[in-house]
């Protein structure tokens, strides 16, 4: 597979070696925003309850939060290839430093909704950003380590930054600690600004209501890593949005412990992520996501039967190896299966945008399962992965890759 060529400030790029000129500056925001994104995700649900918010009602703000940011999607996907991938970028990154901050300014249930969805928001918008820059500048035989190395930079922040944000928040308060993540988010954004390349693509493209429609539309080669898609991410959304408020309300951990065994998750992330890479540069997408689903299936039982901190410490070990699998696994796979290099943006924002409508109500869902037995959404994604993993295996790989 070819490697879109593009101008990145007069420089043409279409292998490796000159493409860490893009992957460098991108790992350094990708550090920054981890900071901002890894406090949020492990402190704003255990918030939420300090403010009276009970776990459904957590799983249901998720939920909307979710539908709000899937709707964007593929405006997002669009806004890649027409108005610029760095632009977007920039936008997510000034999004993702407003909900920190949010829930502050605005007390009780609005808050939490609105911090919710800026988070969602910049995470949307900055996936197909990032994917695309890179699936456009690098190698097929060098895509793998270069997904991967983003995914560790990413990664590398959420290794101790949980604990230490839940030892300040223990002597601080929640006040501090997201008001600095704010800050980091914003240090980014600068970094975006003056260090990652511009990229100017060589086909002008504009944007039209026909092309924004086509490329919502899936492709018939697309279909059942797409279905498989929408299993895996349901099966997670049941209960992860909830995980840290479960470990809060149903096993009795304090922040700092809740901070302790999320960087278990990061541990192995971090670890794994770039013999991930190489696994998928070397043998392909498909044997690394098939493991990331069976290491998916692991993560639920180990949840189901956790009621120490330890036993949740090695179900947040699997979790973080099965992140660091499908990080390389997933991006390669999107970009083998389009089939227009111009439209990366669409496919990487089409892929995201099924999974994620799908699994819009698993939150809600998984928070009535909850109300009727807390362990019950962890039992339902372990029969879901089980099933992502039988859908996964009817793909033959060999016919998703472009000739």
């Amino acid at each position: 597979m070819s490697a879109i060529r593009v101008n990145v400030e007069g420089v043409r790029v279409s292998d490796l070696g000159n493409s860490r000129n893009i992957v460098f500056p991108i790992a350094y925001v990708s550090v920054l925003r981890g900071l901002c994104s890894t406090i949020l995700m492990t402190f704003l649900p255990v918030y939420a309850v300090l403010v009276d918010l009970s776990l459904p009602d957590v799983a249901t703000v998720s939920a909307i939060a979710t539908g709000v940011g899937v709707a964007l999607i593929p405006l997002i996907g669009v806004a890649v290839d027409v108005v610029g991938k760095k632009a977007i970028m920039l936008a997510s990154t000034i999004i993702l430093s407003l909900a920190p901050i949010t829930p502050l300014m605005i007390k009780g249930y609005f808050g939490i909704l609105l911090a919710y969805i800026l988070f969602n928001i910049a995470v949307n918008s900055w996936a197909p950003a990032r994917a695309a820059t890179i699936a456009g500048s690098v190698e097929r035989e060098s895509m793998g380590t270069s997904f991967a190395f983003l995914s560790l930079s990413f990664q590398i922040s959420r290794l101790i930054t949980p604990y230490i944000a839940g030892l300040l928040i223990k002597y601080f308060g929640y006040d501090v600690v997201f008001t600095i993540a704010s800050l980091i988010a914003l240090i980014a954004a600068m970094v975006t600004v003056f260090a990652v390349p511009h990229i100017v693509e060589e086909e002008n493209k504009r944007f039209s209501l026909h092309d924004f429609f086509k490329g919502i539309m899936p492709r018939r080669d697309e279909l059942k890593f797409l279905l498989f898609l929408c299993i895996d991410r349901s099966g997670w959304r049941l209960w992860m949005p909830i995980l840290n408020s479960y470990m809060k309300a149903s096993l009795g951990f304090g922040e700092d412990i809740i901070g302790l065994v999320n960087t278990f998750r990061g541990a192995t992330s971090m670890l794994g992520v770039l013999p991930s890479g190489k696994l998928v540069d070397k043998h392909g997408w498909f044997p690394a996501i098939l493991l990331s689903e069976i290491l998916a299936v692991l993560s639920a039982l180990t949840i189901i039967f956790a009621h120490t901190a330890i036993v949740m410490a090695l179900a947040m070990a699997f979790i973080g190896l099965s992140i660091a699998l499908w990080a390389p696994s997933f991006n390669v796979a999107i970009s083998e299966i389009v089939s227009e290099k111009t439209e990366l943006g669409r496919a990487y924002a089409r892929a995201n945008f099924y999974r994620s409508l799908t699994a819009i109500p698993s939150p809600w869902i998984g928070g009535k399962l909850y109300a009727i037995m807390p362990m019950l959404p962890m039992m339902t994604s372990t029969i879901m992965f089980l099933l992502g993993v039988g859908v996964l295996l009817t793909i033959n790989p060999k016919l998703l890759r472009n000739k």
